[in-house]
Parts: C-alpha cells; structure tokens; sequence
C-alpha cells in the first residue's frame, strides 16, 4: 500500500506554498493537520425533542459487520439522532462530507485517517483503477490491526452527506466500503438523496438496514410533546397541534423552526404555511442548490394533487431542463413520495407544496387543460372535468360532463368538484341539465342536500322524463342521507326499475337500498342489493365502484356485529385501493379507513384506531367526504374513555365548526352531535343535562329516521335513555324500554351482537339497583361471554362507570384469552391466582358447570336452564350432579353456600 498511494504528506494545497512560507512547515502538513480535524462528531442542537424509540432503534441497528443507511430530505433530523446515539458510545469515527471531498484521493485520504490507517504511503500519481485496490488494502490493514488488539482504531464508522459524493469514483469506493466491509466495523451512511450506488446484496444478507422518511417523521404525540410548553402557555391549541402534524406530516426542522416563532410577539396570528422561518428553510435548505428553471419546473409540478412523469411532460410546456422530473425530484431529495400501490406517481409534502404553490406561476390554466385532455384520452373522466373546472374553461367542462353524469362521481371526489364550483360562469350550472344533475350528486355527497334538491327542482318536464331513473337515483341519495328510509327505498325501487339506466347509476341506487335495509336490520335483502352492485362494479372495471360495494358490504357485517369477518372485508378493499394505478383521494377509501377505525374501536384497539383516523381525516378533508364527521365522532369517545372529557367536548366543537364551514345540512349531523354530548354528561354524571338533551332528540318517535352516517343513532339514544332511567332510581320504566330495546327489528328476527350486549349489560345494571346482585352478575358474564366471540369491548367502555363495581367480579375469574387481559388492563382488574373451581376443589369446576351453578344461584328451575343454555334437561341435571360431587354437598342450597365460600361465585 505504501509504495502506490501517495503520501499524504506530499499532498498540496492551494494555499500551501504561501501557508509553507509563513509558518516554515511542511506543505503537506498543514492539509494532514485540517482534513484530521475533520474526523469529529458535530455538535449537539440546543433543546432537542426526546425521541427515545428512534434512538433504540439506531443503537440498535450500529452493529459490526452492518450498515446502517439514513435516506431522507433535508431537515428530517438524521444527523441529530446518530449524533445523540454515538455520543453515548466509545470509538465512533464521524466524518462530514463536503463537496470538495468528491475528488477520489482526498476521499481516500479522509477514509485512511477516520480508520487509523495513515502510515506513510508512496509518492507515485493514483490511476483511477487502483483505488479498489487501495480500498481492498485500507480494509485488511484495519482488519488485521483489529485482530492483533491494536489501541485506538474506531468500532464504528459514520459517513454523513453521502450526496454530496456525485463522481461515479468516489459513489464506488463507498460501494466497496460497504461491500467489503470488516466484520469488527460498523458502518453508517447520512444522506439527503437516495444513493446511487447498489445496497441489495447487504440487505438481502440481513447486513444493510435503511431507514427512511417513514421512520424519522414525528408522530403525532412526539408533534404534541414537541410544543408542549407552547400549548401550556396557551400560544396553541390541541387542534392547531393536530393540523400542523397533518399539514408538515411529522417533518421536524420546519415544525421546530414554527414552534421557535410562536414565542415571538407578532407569530400568534401566523400559520406555518405563513412563516418566514419556514419560507427560508425551504428556499435556502431544499432549493438553493437547483437553478432558477428548475425552481420553476418544481412549482408547476406542484399544481397536480399527484403528479407522474408521464403526466409531467404532458402539460409541461419547455423540455430545457433536461430529466428534471418528478421521479428524478424525488432521488434528488426533495419531499415528495411516491404513492402506495400507484406505479411512478408522487405526491408532494403539503407544507411543501402550500409554500411552492403560493407562487402562482403564469400558465397554470393552460397546464389544467393540457391535463384535462391528458386524462381524458386514459378514459378518467372525472379528473378531466376536475381540471376542465380548474383551467376555467367552461365549454369543456360541459362538454364532459355530457359523457355521463354518475361515471364522473364513481370516485366521489367531491372536494375538488365543489371548490371549482366557484370558478364557472354563473349561467353555466343552470343551463345545462346534466351539469345539474353532476352537481346535485357534489351537494348531495356532501350533505347539501337542500341545495341539490334546489338544483333538481327547476328541471324542464321533458328533461325530468328523459332523466327518468338517473334523477329517482339521486332523490334516493337525498332521502336517505336525511334519514327517510322508507322514501328513499321507494326512490330507489323506482329508479332501478329503469331499463335504460346507467351502470353507474343502478350502481348508486342498489347501494342506497343496501344502506336503507341494513338501517332496518334487514340484512339479507340488503346483502342482495349488495352482490348486485359488486357486480356492476366488477363490470364496470372501475376500482372505485368496487371500493365502495366493499365498505357497503363490510358497513352490513358491522351493523350485523360481525366485527372479524368486516376487518377482513376492510383489509381486502384496502388492498384494492392500494393497487390502483392512479387515484386522488376519494370517499371510498376514506370510508374504508373511517370503517376499519371503527372496527378497531369497538375492539378496544384505540392506538390502532387512531392511527387509521388520522389516515381518513386527511382523505376525507382532501375529498370532502361526510366521513370526517364520524372520524371527529370516534375521537370523541376515544377521548371520553380515557376520561378526557374537555378533549372530547373539544371534538364536538371542532366537528360543528366544520360541518357549518362545508355548510352541511343541520338533520346530516346536529343529532349526532347532541347525542355524543349526552354520553359524554352521562359519563360524567351531569344528569340534569342529560334529561334536558334527551327530551330535544326524539328519536324514539320517529322510527324511519336514521343517519346514514350513524345508523345505530335510534339504538344509542334508547339506551342511553334507559340508563337515565337506572341512574334516577326508575327500575320500572328502564325495564318497560328495556323490554322493547330487545324486541328484534328487520325480516331475520336476528338481535345484531352490539344491541344484544348493550341489552345485557343494562338488564345487569337493572338487576342490580333491583337488589338482585347474582342475576346482574349472570347476565353481565352472559354479555361478557357474548362480546368474546367478536373481542367487542366498546359497550363495556361506553358504560365503564356504572360498571366498576360489577364487572371486576366477573372479570377477576374469567378465563384466559387476549379479549379478557383487555378488559382487564381497561377496568384495572387483577386476575385472581385462585382457579374458577376453588382451590379447596380436588377437581376444578368447569366453565359449562360454572355457567349451570349461577344459574341455580338465581332461582332457575332445571327446566329453565336447559331452555336458558339451549341444552336436555338430562345434561342440566347430570351437570348439577356433578357439581355437587364437586363442591362435596347434597343439595343445591348447599351448593350455593359452598361456592360462595369458595369464591366460586
């Protein structure tokens, strides 16, 4: 090694010769004297967020023999988090890269001394085909140094700003470093942009780890403990916290750089979209590095809500900056990710892109019409219009729209339709039939359901003749939107009773009659209005009609209570979503999320369901989608189950702004609202206001009335009604509505499993104020062993503080099993050490015995507790035999006495 590479004592400078002259030293040591104070770790950043579940996940990643690769844009705090892992370790070598470090011998050198290997080397020039040789060399000798217990050689070998290595020379050494890599060092690699050089053969091995974007954004409690004292002093509100998470998703430096502003006097009224800060950081830290007109070929790819190569060069008007494209954006390091499951298209970060479009270039209208035609000749009608109604141009807006009305709205993005409503001339909505029926569906899908039936009202009679089923298919929409489920299962009979319907349209009424029987517990007749539209969908090849037969049939498995069997659904229509080659965000995924965010509540997986509500709220915010109502409704009982009732009342407030700001009809969600308000007083026993709230929503007179959105709205308040009931001391009337909560609805006769459990918990709790406490604790274990089938845990969560005293008993001898440890962890229940048969028991008792022998604790005869448990009389009396045997008694007073004894009851 020391006769080919060159000394680095006879490598000189520019400045050399003078520096040499003045300070009478050798040239070369002064640059041997600079590039060693280059190997060192940076310094820390004052007031560091805590991030301690990344850090592990460094640490643990910094092994010998691996590579560790940190890819992500610039400000995503990679250099900060290494930096505070190898701190706490011991022979870490860190070297920064710069710009002028991308000559290979000046790399070479910066290796040699970060490895301790800068023993003198020959003064012969360097060929570019000897430095994987000088590699090779470098690596041995360290290796070997290692295996003779050489002092002072580092364990670990940090490289920050690979990026700026852009020769394909110094990129292949640091391949080679990789490739070759000494069992005894770790390597870890900081880069801004992806890298160019090849890291499948490490990871296939299990020797390189990447992390990315997805790991080092905040998540939303890291966001929230990041402003934490801002939020103390009152400078911002949970839900500005929750925005600027949504809005920056996670990205630290521009979140940091916002919260430092807020401490100023003239930031209080200044969004983060706003801040100079923030402005700065992305002109000086993302884009300072790329020329004008690049600059100015990223903000006309901003203009697209997603944007591909192909679509890039179709509406961008110069080809003078060479292969700037958004795939090529993305290598470069720019925050813009390609979108799941949909090929080569990306999406920019939406701070990112807030700021990028805040520039306004000229042009843009001409660009939405290149992009309109763009998507008409892929047959996607409807981001056609969307951009016909974005470039202002009228004419072709009707021109679409006259293709088919209901295909425009499969993908329901009604967002994008509304917001473009403004910019079309005022005559041109009422001149037009079929843009009037276009835009009927908008209103109607987002809950304006009086300016849609304004739209439709005016209509010619020989328009409204040969519209014929497509306009009953949108008055069945309205009606059932407003909770008429009777109308709207006329409207829609009468529209698929028109032979020359539309695909799309037969496909919205048959989804509105499914909606309207499962609303009615009519189950089978709407899995047949169900199968039918799955098979238009299927027909038609459009995956967004199929994503919405998906949440269709899984909302018909949900209102049935069959909580795996929808999940399962959900996760299927997920997948179909993700596959899609090209899709802005619409309401049928939204409702997917919102659907599987439901599941996950009502099973008690609330961190689960959080995340899946943040995912639907974005959508849903983007697409307009009525959904962002019950994902507001979700965070309310979320938040009252951990008792924050000021968060949940804070979601009620937020919920109302938004639905009055998307000027939602009242009857879409004003009962929804009062009903989240009366649980949570309930919760908090505010009875006064529970009574008032109650007698202002009478549902129980108005039967056909139930809310899409939140059919089991009727159930709730009943329920909620009993249990004022119970909590007044009225026995009586709370088990008269009681008696009539249980009556089953629908052609099946079938009690859905949510109702059936509420039921039982409330004739528990009215067993209990009755003075009966074993019957209440029979049919709370009942209620209890019905909710374990599908892991229902949400009816125990609602009604938690009227249970505290009664269902620790059940649940300090229940069984063994994940549903029951949840219920447990919920209801801080320890479970008892003592088995369900009594430790005095030679032979325990078993679960069937257990469940006869309470029922004998409340008076049932044998006759009663066969019909109770659905089994002979002959195994009921060979059951109590045995338990007899068991407890060592002869009669069933005994029996009663002894388990109580035992703790068996």
């Amino acid at each position: 090694m020391g006769q080919i590479l060159k000394s680095i004592h006879d490598v000189h400078a520019a400045n050399d010769d003078y520096a040499g002259q003045a300070r009478g030293a050798q040239p070369g040591d002064l640059v041997w004297d600079l590039l060693t104070h280059r190997i060192r770790i940076p310094p820390a950043a004052g007031d560091m967020l805590e991030r301690p579940a990344l850090l592990h996940h460094i640490d643990s990643a910094i092994r010998p023999g691996h590579v560790l690769l940190l890819e992500a844009p610039v400000g995503y705090g990679k250099t900060q988090a290494v930096r505070t892992v190898a701190s706490e370790r011991q022979g870490v070598a860190w070297l920064s890269l710069e710009p002028r470090d991308n000559e290979p011998s000046r790399l070479l050198t910066l290796l040699a001394i970060a490895l301790k290997q800068d023993q003198q080397m020959g003064r012969s020039p360097i060929q570019r085909d000897v430095y994987p040789d000088l590699i090779s060399l470098m690596l041995q000798g360290y290796e070997n140094e290692r295996a003779a217990g050489a002092d002072g050689l580092p364990g670990c070998l940090i490289l920050d700003n690979v990026h700026w290595l852009s020769q394909s020379v110094t990129r292949e050494m640091v391949a080679q470093l990789i490739t070759e890599l000494p069992d005894s060092l770790a390597l870890v690699i900081i880069a801004s942009e992806q890298v160019s050089f090849s890291t499948h053969a490490p990871a296939l091995n299990g020797r390189l780890q990447r992390l990315g974007v997805d790991e080092l954004t905040l998540t939303l409690a890291e966001t929230s403990t990041l402003f934490a004292d801002e939020m103390a002093r009152g400078r911002i509100s949970t839900t500005s916290i929750e925005h600027l998470h949504h809005l920056s998703e996670g990205w630290l430096t521009p979140l940091q750089l916002y919260r430092l502003e807020l401490n100023t006097v003239d930031a209080m009224a200044r969004s983060i979209s706003e801040s100079p800060g923030v402005a700065r950081f992305f002109r000086d830290g993302l884009l300072a590095r790329f020329t004008a007109e690049a600059q100015a070929t990223l903000f006309q790819m901003a203009e697209p809500d997603l944007i591909s190569d192909a679509l890039f060069h179709a509406i961008h008007e110069t080809r003078d900056n060479g292969d700037f494209s958004p795939s090529s954006a993305y290598q470069k390091g720019l925050p813009l990710w390609p979108v799941a499951g949909k090929g080569r298209w990306y999406r920019f970060n939406p701070l990112f892109r807030d700021w990028l479009l805040a520039k306004g270039l000229n042009g843009r209208f001409e660009r939405a019409v290149r992009a309109s035609h763009w998507f008409e000749s892929r047959g996607d009608r409807s981001e056609a219009l969307t951009y016909a109604l974005r470039a202002q141009d009228a004419d072709r807006a009707l021109e679409i729209a006259a293709s088919g009305s209901e295909a425009l709205l499969a993908g329901q993005d009604t967002g994008a339709l509304l917001s473009w409503r403004q910019h079309l001339p005022g005559h041109l909505v009422e001149k037009s039939p079929r843009l009037r029926l276009v835009y009927g569906w908008v209103h109607a899908i987002g809950g304006q359901f009086a300016q849609a039936e304004k739209l439709i009202s005016g209509l010619p009679e020989d328009e409204v003749e040969s519209l014929g089923g497509r306009l009953s298919a949108l008055k069945a929409f309205i009606l059932r939107g407003r909770g008429a489920i009777t109308p709207a299962l006329d409207e829609a009979d009468w529209a698929l009773k028109d032979a020359e319907l539309s695909d799309h349209a037969r496909l919205m009424a048959l989804l509105v009659r499914s909606s309207a029987l499962c609303a009615t517990q009519c189950y089978a007749e709407a899995r047949s209005a169900n199968r039918n539209a799955a098979r238009l969908a299927r027909e038609s090849g459009d995956a967004g009609c199929e994503i919405l037969a998906v949440y269709d049939h899984a909302r018909i498995e949900l209102g049935k209570g069959y909580l795996k069997r929808a999940e399962t659904l959900i996760r299927r229509g997920l997948d179909v979503a993700l596959n899609v080659p090209y899709q802005p965000p619409r309401v049928g995924e939204s409702r997917l999320q919102l659907s599987l965010a439901l599941v996950l509540w009502h099973q008690g997986r609330f961190d689960e369901a959080e995340t899946c509500l943040v995912r639907s709220a974005r959508q849903a915010e983007q697409c307009r989608d009525l959904g962002l109502l019950l994902n507001m409704a979700l965070r309310v009982l979320i938040a009252k189950s951990r008792g924050e009732l000021e968060q949940a009342f804070s979601w009620i407030g937020q919920a109302e702004r938004t639905m009055q700001l998307w000027q939602v009809d009242d009857v879409v969600y004003r009962p929804i609202l009062e009903a989240l308000k009366v649980s949570c007083w309930l919760h908090g026993d505010q009875l006064d206001h529970v009574s008032d709230a109650l007698q202002k929503l009478p549902m129980d007179d108005q039967d056909d009335r139930v809310p899409e959105l939140f059919p089991m709205l009727p159930g709730l308040l009943e329920a909620m009604r009993i249990r004022l009931h119970i909590a007044n001391g009225d026995q009586e009337a709370a088990q008269d509505k009681l008696d009539a909560y249980l009556e089953p609805g629908g052609d099946s006769g079938l009690v859905p499993l949510g109702h059936l459990i509420y039921s039982k918990i409330l004739q528990s709790l009215i067993h209990d104020k009755a003075g009966k406490p074993d019957r209440a604790l029979v049919v709370l274990r009942e209620a209890v062993q019905e909710a374990a089938r599908e892991e229902y845990i949400s009816p125990f969560v609602e009604m938690e503080r009227s249970l505290r005293a009664l269902l620790p008993k059940v649940l300090a001898s229940a069984g063994d099993s994940d549903f029951y440890d949840k219920l447990r962890a919920y209801f801080r229940v320890e479970k008892s050490d003592r088995p369900a048969g009594g430790e005095a028991l030679a032979e325990p008792i078993s679960d069937r015995e257990r469940g006869v022998l309470e029922l004998i604790a409340i008076g049932l005869s044998n006759q009663d507790i066969a019909d109770r448990l659905h089994i002979s009389l002959h195994t009921v009396k060979t059951h109590a035999r045995r338990i007899n045997a068991k407890l060592g008694v002869r009669s069933r007073t005994q029996a009663i006495v002894r388990a109580r004894e035992l703790g068996v009851l």
